[in-house]
């Protein structure tokens, strides 16, 4: 009976939204049209801001007229722009007040705060309904269960005009029909508001497995990876809530949340599917394709550094198909899936321009709009949305992978610039180098040399290899490694959630022999580089040179 009603709900939803499909077919065929349309209207509707004054939107008719009158920016172009809205003053990027802030890591030490206005919403929504529509027409098998949902909150905290900031997942969620929520999400949005993470992912199994799941959906697979460790961590305790009807997470949830979850907060007991469960657990099956077995979609980011941890995905998950859940970021929605390897640039969003990979740098890079990438190209994406941002560098680099129809399919690949990302921490030389002067000046500790290395296991890490100055000095790694992350979290928003979610382990610290950085730039220069341009970087050195690096450790490792 269940399947019945999904299955007609998904089905109802299709058709509903086949005008909305049909549009993205119809202005791919003719892309540079259909994304003029877009630029028109964002620009006609904020003419009269202070920005769109000082741009001279009103006169721009053109997208030759948009480039002449609008440079190339980046966030920090923009913050003084947002903290004036932030304040409360309005027609500023936007005529139309933000109802939140999306909040986001920055390439400085300061997070950014992205507006989200009703219009930028919509726009972000367009493709999230496309992309529905493909998925449920590629994978029916769907609708055999729910979603489990993971995001996080939309209002992580107000500002003093009483305006939220939070995450874009957690707000578009919000924005979902009560029908959505209540028969196809199985997760309750009070969910994410839960403080303590252990509690959360606590929750999120003990709901996913009273439930029958169909589909994964969450951006990050680093959390799926997450979710599939702690079923074995919280299986006894998980397995008698079901049976009482309860929910225990390792911290004892508001009662206000617990009445979401069920009435009186009280959920349902479940003999039946707690001896299920048991019997699993006692087998050594308790594993997600043995748990859930109507999974039939996993959804999450596929592409450039995430795509690591779709490596531990059969041994977890099984055969289960993984389709990418597009390219997305708090600032905008970049495609639309068609399939899972397919992903159409999502032209009734956002209006977009494309600068060569290779001409990034440049002075005056070329400038090209949809209809003039060529398959098989790397290009840095630029955004114009309705939420304030125009010509927007979002430092992100995209690949034309083919075409529908004369509209660009498009996949990321990895953040412009020497940017590293686990789980979505996009974590920057910048902040590296912030952060390890802090506590070099805090411990009045000179260092001849340190750069930070990703490392994936045994859990994703960063490793610090650092030399000091005076090769006598023996360097106290265990308080470096630990005050290193502590900044590296306050620098960076994204980066002290990861680390406070446990999908990133702590930094660790290891000392390199004396002389090892002199070494390597003798290596570096007989290859061929002058010596004064040898810079090695502090976050993310090529391979070669961290392998280097590391045969240079020192043999014993000295805790302070």
């Amino acid at each position: 009976m269940k399947f019945q009603l999904n299955q007609a709900l998904y089905s109802t939803y299709s058709s509903l939204v086949k005008p909305t499909v049909k549009a993205l077919d119809d202005a791919s065929k003719s892309p540079r049209e259909a994304q003029l349309r877009r630029l028109l209207a964002i620009l006609k509707k904020n003419q009269s801001t202070q920005f769109g004054r000082e741009h001279n939107f009103a006169q721009i008719k053109t997208e030759t007229d948009f480039a002449k009158n609008v440079p190339i920016r980046d966030y920090e172009s923009f913050r003084p722009y947002v903290e004036n809205m932030m304040a409360g003053s309005g027609n500023i990027l936007t005529a139309e007040d933000p109802f939140m802030f999306a909040t986001t890591s920055g390439t400085t030490g300061k997070a950014k705060y992205i507006p989200v206005t009703k219009s930028f919403m919509k726009e972000y929504r367009e493709a999230s309904i496309v992309s529905g529509h493909h998925l449920f027409k590629n994978y029916p098998g769907i609708a055999a269960g729910k979603a489990l949902t993971m995001f996080s909150s939309a209002c992580q905290g107000r500002l003093s005009t009483g305006v939220a900031y939070g995450a874009i997942s957690g707000a578009i969620y919000q924005s979902e029909s009560a029908v959505v929520k209540k028969y196809i999400c199985a997760t309750p949005y009070e969910v994410a508001l839960i403080d303590d993470y252990e509690s959360r992912y606590y929750t999120f199994l003990r709901i996913g497995l009273a439930s029958p799941i169909s589909i994964f959906y969450t951006p990050n697979p680093s959390t799926i990876n997450l979710l599939c460790r702690r079923l074995n961590t919280f299986a006894q305790s998980l397995i008698k809530d079901i049976r009482d009807g309860e929910i225990n997470p390792p911290t004892p949830l508001p009662a206000s949340i617990k009445m979401a979850l069920g009435k009186n907060g009280h959920l349902r007991k479940d003999k039946a599917r707690a001896d299920e469960l048991e019997m699993l657990l006692r087998k050594g099956q308790f594993k997600p394709d043995t748990i859930w077995k109507d999974l039939a979609l996993i959804t999450c980011w596929t592409k450039g550094a995430a795509g690591f941890y779709l490596n531990d995905f059969p041994q977890t998950l099984g055969d289960v198909p993984v389709c990418d859940i597009s390219y997305c970021a708090s600032e905008g929605r970049g495609t639309a899936v068609l399939s899972a390897d397919k992903q159409i640039l999502a032209l009734n969003s956002h209006f977009f321009e494309f600068i060569p990979e290779s001409e990034i740098d440049s002075p005056n890079p070329s400038v090209l709009l949809a209809d003039e990438l060529e398959v098989n190209q790397n290009y840095f994406v630029l955004f114009t949305t309705s939420g304030g941002l125009y010509r927007y560098n979002i430092n992100d680099v995209v690949k034309v992978t083919g075409k529908h129809n004369n509209a660009p399919l498009i996949e990321f690949q990895h953040k412009g610039g020497n940017v590293h990302s686990f789980t979505g921490e996009k974590l920057t030389e910048s902040h590296v180098t912030q952060a390890m002067k802090k506590v070099t000046d805090e411990l009045n500790l000179s260092v001849r040399f340190f750069t930070l290395i990703p490392e994936f296991k045994p859990e994703p890490h960063y490793r610090l290899l650092c030399e000091l100055n005076d090769p006598n000095s023996i360097l106290s790694q265990d308080k470096i490694a630990k005050m290193l992350d502590f900044e590296l979290g306050r620098l960076n928003i994204e980066y002290e959630e990861k680390r406070f979610s446990t999908r990133l382990s702590p930094v660790t610290c290891h000392q390199i022999k004396a002389g090892v950085y002199e070494k390597l730039r003798l290596h570096l220069s007989a290859q061929g580089t002058p010596d004064i341009q040898i810079k090695v970087s502090h976050l993310n050195p090529k391979p070669d040179i961290a392998q280097f690096l590391s045969e240079g450790l020192m043999p014993v490792t000295i805790s302070g």
